[in-house]
């Protein structure tokens, strides 16, 4: 596929849950808040706390957003590489971004460049203790390139002129290692390249992958207006400022069919914006609870189950068959991969495994669906060795909606909220408690693992 007719781009949601790219498209150079900036706020009952460095280039802001989003997904594209880079051309990233091959935004993709190298933050977690007022605080700093490389043009004399970048010069993006972990571990979420194409703005496109990024399994987003502002890197906490920075957002984001409608309830500081997201095709219901039975998250499913509706009852039937023979470790991510790439199996084989005994091609035929199942599994381990290495706050929030399918019905809404404040604080990890509810297939095994869990911790 050719990478301008992507329908797709990846973007990393923990980054983007920060808000470290504001929404502004501009920003005041003598600004104190564009070189160094802290940022608390909650959305969905998850509080943040950073701390940004921008230093000399200013924070990151407006086409910053279609940048980033351009070089994480190349790197997706590429493999992503064991070095981490990106290698590509300033031409093809303005191509993903869909910005005009003309002479002016090459220096503005420079000037993008550098403010995402330059930029650093410090993210705050918090480590509770039941019944005590204090708490202990985990404190790393972040960073997004760790190396940028591009070629310009000069003369002999004058040197390089550095304000601008040769169309087809090399271009080397080296992504800093935690970003480079998080993307390898499936930490991403897909944006829509069409709609991104659509929304004329950098308010708006940035303002989309932030809604993204917070959106809810089901039903709008609700959040108090001033924590809005800080996730969205807006410079004001006067209502009426934040209101008008995010009409032209809220505008294209409606004429665009992505929300249905905003709203805003409360007066002054204590107003909330609520986002009525449009309802889209989710698939066939029953083909979706199939799929949640394979331990794949809801949002995933329905994505699945919209995209695939033809082959997914084969491909279920195909994987059970393999976990009743015990070789199966990871059914959710099996079906997902034999979903996405079906040219690595053959399906049509006999349903009884001693059948295909029989015949030398056919034995040599589940001997290579054997090694792809394997192959898709060690990836999938892979996949959750590097989620596990992540801090608290970035598990949870990768496998929350997995678990939230896994302990459908069997946590009260008192007992559910113990266990995301347990598991952000680091008292319960929640990549492996995902991996071991997982392996167990009936609710009150999953039931009492949990409770034990909780009564542990």
């Amino acid at each position: 596929m050719k990478r301008g007719h992507l329908s797709t781009v990846t973007d990393e949601r923990f980054i983007a849950q920060l808000g470290i790219i504001s929404i502004q498209n501009r920003i005041d150079s003598n600004n104190p808040l564009n070189r160094h900036w802290i940022s608390q706020f909650t959305v969905q009952g998850v509080s943040y706390q950073v701390e940004g460095f921008a230093a000399d280039f200013g924070r990151p802001r407006g086409i910053d957003t279609d940048v980033q989003l351009a070089i994480e997904t190349l790197f997706l594209l590429q493999g992503c590489p064991e070095h981490n880079t990106v290698h590509t051309t300033a031409h093809e990233v303005l191509v993903m971004c869909n910005m005009a091959n003309k002479g002016t935004n090459y220096p503005r993709l420079r000037e993008s460049l550098m403010r995402l190298w330059r930029v650093g933050f410090l993210v705050s977690k918090a480590q509770y203790t039941e019944g005590s007022p204090w708490a202990t605080y985990i404190n790393e700093t972040l960073n997004l390139f760790q190396r940028v490389r591009f070629t310009t043009s000069g003369s002999r004399e004058g040197g390089p002129d550095l304000s601008s970048m040769v169309k087809d010069g090399k271009l080397l993006v080296q992504l800093s290692e935690p970003l480079a972990d998080s993307i390898r571990a499936g930490y991403t979420h897909a944006l829509d390249r069409r709609l991104l194409a659509q929304i004329e703005q950098p308010a708006g496109r940035g303002t989309y992958r932030i809604l993204q990024a917070h959106r809810p399994a089901q039903g709008p987003l609700e959040v108090r207006l001033s924590d809005w502002a800080a996730a969205c890197g807006i410079f004001s906490d006067q209502p009426d400022k934040i209101r008008r920075t995010l009409q032209s957002a809220h505008d294209e984001l409606v004429s665009n069919a992505y929300l249905d409608g905003v709203e805003y309830t409360g007066r002054g500081a204590q107003q909330s914006v609520t986002y009525h997201f449009r309802a889209t095709h989710a698939g066939d219901p029953a083909l979706v609870q199939l799929l949640m039975q394979q331990s794949i998250p809801r949002p995933r499913a329905e994505t699945l189950a919209a995209q695939y509706p033809s082959h997914i009852e084969q491909v279920v039937r195909y994987v059970q068959q393999r976990r009743s023979q015990g070789k199966v470790k990871s059914p959710g991510g099996l079906t997902t991969d034999i979903l996405l790439h079906p040219e690595k199996y053959d399906l049509s084989g006999p349903a009884a495994p001693e059948q295909a005994l029989g015949s030398g091609a056919n034995a040599r035929r589940e001997e290579a669906l054997k090694q792809a199942a394997e192959a898709a599994e060690k990836a999938h381990a892979e996949q959750q060795a590097t989620l596990l290495r992540l801090p608290p706050q970035a598990q949870w929030a990768g496998c929350q909606a997995t678990l939230k399918v896994l302990t459908a019905r069997l946590l009260s809404a008192e007992q559910w909220s113990i266990l995301e404040q347990r598991c952000i604080s680091g008292q319960i990890e929640a990549a492996p408690l995902t991996r071991e509810l997982s392996a167990l297939v009936g609710s009150q095994e999953r039931k009492a693992h949990i409770l034990s869990v909780l009564q542990q911790a």
